[in-house]
C-alpha cells in the first residue's frame, strides 16, 4: 500500500474515534446508588466504589437506583443493567455465582442468603439512527457482606448422668464448618472435631434449632478414653467459617463439675 493509502486508512480511524468520542460525550454519566435496608429499618447507602463496613443479617432489602430515565426525545437509546455477584463458603470451598441480573434503571430485591455481594451497574446505548450498541462509562462496583453468624461457648457442665446438663454443647448460627479442640491444662488433646457442621450435627441437635436458625450442638460427653475425666478446668478452641465466608476463632475455659447438676 502506498503512502496515500496509509494516510486514507489513518484518516478513517481518526474520524471513527472522533465520532465515537463525540457520541459518548453526548451521553451523561448516570448517578448510581445501592441502598441497604435492614429488618429494623436502618439504611446504609453505597456509592460506586464503596464497601459496607459491617455485616448485615437476613432478610436484607436492597434498592438499586440510577439516574437513567426515559429516552423519549433523545438521539440515543439507553440499556441499563444491574448485577449481583455472590461469593459464599461451601465447606472449605469458596464459590461464586451470578445471584441477580435485572435490565432496569431502578430495581429492588430482598436477599435471604448469606455471602459477600458485589453490586455491578453497567449500561450501553446506541444512536437512534444506528444498529451498533456502544458500551457506556465503567461504574466502580459496590460491595457488602451478609453474615449473621454466631458462636456461643459455655464454661461449665456436669457429666454425672443425672439428666441435667450432662453434655457440653455450643451454640452455632449460620456456621458452615468448624474445627474444635478440647484440651486439659497440660495441653493434652481430649477431644477434636472438624468438618462441615451439617455432617457433624445430629437429629437431636437439629431439634434445638430456634427462630433465628441457631441450634445447640453436642461437642463432648466429658469422657476421654472411655472414662469421665476428673473435675477441673479444661479449655476449648473453636475455629469456624461463617456462611458469608468470614472466619471466626473463639476460646473459653470449661469447668467439669461432676458433683453438681448444673442447670
Amino acid at each position: 500500500m502506498d503512502n496515500n493509502g496509509n494516510r486514507f486508512g489513518l484518516l478513517s480511524i481518526l474520524v471513527t474515534l472522533a465520532t465515537f468520542t463525540y457520541s459518548l460525550a453526548g451521553v451523561p454519566r448516570p448517578d448510581v446508588m445501592a441502598t441497604l435496608i435492614t429488618v429494623s429499618g436502618d439504611t446504609v447507602c453505597l456509592k460506586p466504589g464503596d464497601s459496607g463496613t459491617e455485616s448485615f443479617t437476613v432478610p436484607l432489602r436492597v434498592q438499586l437506583s440510577s439516574s437513567i430515565t426515559s429516552d423519549d426525545g433523545r438521539e440515543y437509546i439507553l440499556f441499563p443493567e444491574w448485577q449481583l455477584i455472590r461469593s459464599y463458603q461451601d465447606g472449605e470451598t469458596l464459590k461464586s455465582d451470578n445471584y441477580l441480573k435485572r435490565q432496569e434503571s431502578n430495581t429492588e430485591y430482598e436477599i435471604t442468603d448469606h455471602g459477600s455481594f458485589q453490586v455491578i451497574f453497567s449500561w450501553s446505548y446506541r444512536d437512534r439512527d444506528s444498529i451498533n450498541t456502544i458500551l457506556g462509562y465503567e461504574i466502580a462496583p459496590m460491595s457488602f457482606v451478609v453474615d449473621d453468624s454466631r458462636i456461643n461457648l459455655y464454661n461449665a457442665f456436669s457429666p454425672n448422668n443425672d439428666g441435667i446438663n450432662d453434655d457440653y454443647k455450643i451454640y452455632l448460627r449460620s456456621i458452615v464448618s468448624v474445627e474444635i479442640t478440647i484440651f486439659n491444662r497440660w495441653g493434652q488433646v481430649i477431644k477434636n472435631i472438624s468438618g462441615r457442621v451439617n455432617d457433624i450435627m445430629t437429629p437431636e441437635d437439629e431439634a434445638t434449632r430456634d427462630a433465628d436458625g441457631g441450634f445447640l450442638i453436642k461437642i463432648w460427653d466429658g469422657k476421654h478414653n472411655g472414662r469421665v475425666v476428673a473435675d477441673g478446668v479444661y479449655f476449648i478452641n473453636v475455629r469456624a467459617v461463617g456462611a458469608g465466608g468470614k472466619k471466626y476463632e473463639r476460646k473459653s475455659d470449661i469447668n467439669v463439675l461432676t458433683g453438681t447438676g448444673i442447670q
